[in-house]
């Protein structure tokens, strides 16, 4: 009985270092890798929240440049026209939940604002010197730090984003004050139990949310200095600490996991598997010495194939028909494999319709600025009576919004013929817009014409020449080439490149690019570089398949690899 003992007590141990030097790294990584997930999408969310305010921000300037009472204002800002604007501001508020106020600062007529939900924390943004100086510097536009301003009984974490327009021959700041509280709180319910504690800053590097028990809040803020703009992820005493930084809106994120939460994920795996091993042990106490060659023998095939789940292999089920203790051991062992895969799928799915909803998000994003500018464009050629050019600024839009607003399109690639089409229509608009004197040369090869690549990926490339590389900044026209290829490299993969011959990058300037995830310079900001940059993570899990290369005074090129490289 003796040696029975011993030899149980030994399997129990080979079994126990088996499950702690295997098991827990996997479990561990997993739960810290839901954790940095959920981090990534807490930044995503605030980034989105902003993204809809610049877009709508060009709605309401749309809105403000056709108003009559809100021109009339401007003209004469007298106490019957001002009334009257304030009721068209107000009216806007009500177009979007998140808007709480807006409010128009001319260089020639007063402020005005939409008279409801207006504080004095909110004239204190506009009246600060930052502000003020923002009718200084043209088509400028700024967000305010996160402050928290009082409205009768309610308290709102706002931010103020403003920009410059040139309206009625005089330089205008609109601002629209942003209520944050309905976002803050989706992302409390996105982090759930994920995270132990997360603070968030603003584009000014103000701490303005911080979500946790007073000793985890202490703790991340301690940590967070030793990791910042050097990894994303560290370690520190067992606790997990994750930053992340948006170059899209310059906001912050920094989160924990503590050790202890980890244990408490984990543990009913690990405790599942201890009860097992302890009932083997029990059986191993009330055996004969007849008995224990039938029982190491299944005893050791089990414990090999632990061995081939802890390395990753979960196609290693115990095939046997006992119907003894030794069977319901194995039994509880290919329940907990089976467990395990569909956990592992469950995450999976979810992990996979949430990069579809993204990149579905991300393709059907449309650059409002654009739309804005062309029906102007319509307008002018209007009143100039170009009936002909009328019809074909207005039938390349018409094909542009077509292949945009496909609802029911969830097809995340397209033929490169009809990208190709779709950038010649955006061409013919913007000839139009500016008058400019635009090449553009195709090198495409007929083999490749159906070929399939990521939708919408060749118009935001064209669209970044123009703007950044061709435009003249004197005269607003274009002046220049774009060659436009499709080729494949030595690894048989698709490669799309968009040249010109513009003004070209500085090295630092360069540089900056390169490094950042996303490309605040970006028109509009999403339909550009950061836009394509988010799309191939999305694809591709990283974003070294788009490679940059300019020169100052000889122009950019942009190469893109689809396909593993």
């Amino acid at each position: 009985m003796a040696s029975i003992l011993t030899g149980g007590l030994v399997a129990f141990i080979v079994a126990t270092g088996i499950s702690f030097g295997f098991f827990y790294p996997t479990f561990k990584e997993r739960e810290v890798k839901i954790s940095e997930n959920t981090t990534a999408s807490l930044l995503q969310h605030m980034e989105n929240t902003l993204s809809l305010v610049e877009n709508y921000m060009e709605n309401v300037a749309a809105t403000v440049e056709q108003n009559n009472d809100i021109q009339n204002y401007l003209k004469n800002p007298d106490a019957k026209n001002s009334t009257s604007a304030s009721v068209r501001l107000n009216n806007l508020t009500s177009y979007m939940g998140m808007i709480r106020g807006i409010a128009i600062a001319g260089q020639n007529a007063p402020t005005i604002d939409s008279m409801t939900n207006i504080g004095a924390e909110d004239y204190k943004i506009i009246e600060s010197d930052e502000f003020q100086k923002m009718t200084e510097t043209g088509f400028s536009r700024s967000y305010s730090s996160v402050y928290q301003t009082k409205i009768g009984s309610k308290s709102y974490f706002t931010v103020a984003y403003a920009r410059n327009y040139y309206l009625n021959n005089q330089w205008c700041s609109i601002v629209m004050f942003v209520n944050l509280n309905n976002t803050l709180k989706d992302m409390k319910g996105l982090a759930g139990s994920s995270l132990d504690a997360w603070y968030l800053k603003d584009s000014k590097g103000k701490i303005f949310y911080e979500y946790g028990t007073d000793d985890n809040i202490a703790d991340i803020k301690n940590l967070t200095v030793e990791i910042i703009d050097k990894e994303k992820r560290n370690e520190m005493t067992g606790d997990i600490i994750f930053y992340d930084k948006s170059a899209t809106c310059s906001y912050e994120i920094a989160s924990v996991i503590k050790k202890e939460t980890i244990w408490m994920a984990i543990f009913p795996y690990i405790g599942g598997l201890f009860l097992n091993l302890m009932l083997f042990l029990v059986l191993v106490l009330f055996m004969n010495y007849k008995n224990v060659n039938t029982l190491i023998n299944p005893v050791m095939i089990l414990s090999q194939r632990m061995l081939m789940a802890a390395r990753g292999n979960l196609d290693c089920k115990v095939v046997s028909d006992r119907q003894d203790e030794i069977g319901l051991l194995e039994s509880s062992f290919n329940k907990m494999i089976d467990d395990l895969k569909h956990s592992i799928e469950v995450i999976g799915e979810k992990e996979a319709k949430e990069q579809q909803i993204r990149f579905s998000l991300l393709v059907s994003q449309i650059d409002p600025h654009f739309i804005y500018n062309t029906i102007n464009s319509i307008n002018y050629l209007a009143r100039k009576k170009r009936c002909e050019d009328i019809v074909t600024v207005n039938s390349a839009l018409i094909a542009i919004l077509k292949d945009r607003l496909r609802v029911n399109d969830i097809q995340i690639t397209d033929t490169v013929a009809n990208e190709m089409r779709i950038v010649n229509q955006y061409i013919v608009i913007e000839k139009f817009m500016y008058d400019g004197n635009l090449d553009v040369e195709w090198k495409i090869p007929s083999e490749f014409m159906e070929e399939q690549i990521p939708k919408n990926m060749i118009q935001p490339l064209v669209e970044n020449s123009l703007f950044h590389g061709l435009i003249d900044e004197e005269s607003g026209e274009f002046c220049g080439k774009i060659i436009i290829g499709v080729y494949k490299n030595e690894r048989d993969n698709l490669v799309l490149s968009v040249e010109d011959d513009g003004g070209g990058m500085e090295t630092e300037k360069l540089a900056e690019v390169k490094s950042m995830r996303f490309n605040p310079e970006d028109r509009g900001k999403k339909i550009g570089l950061s836009n394509i940059r988010g799309r191939l993570y999305y694809l591709y899990g990283n974003t070294d398949c788009m490679q940059i290369e300019s020169e100052m005074g000889k122009g950019t090129k942009i190469t893109i690899e689809f396909g593993e490289n």
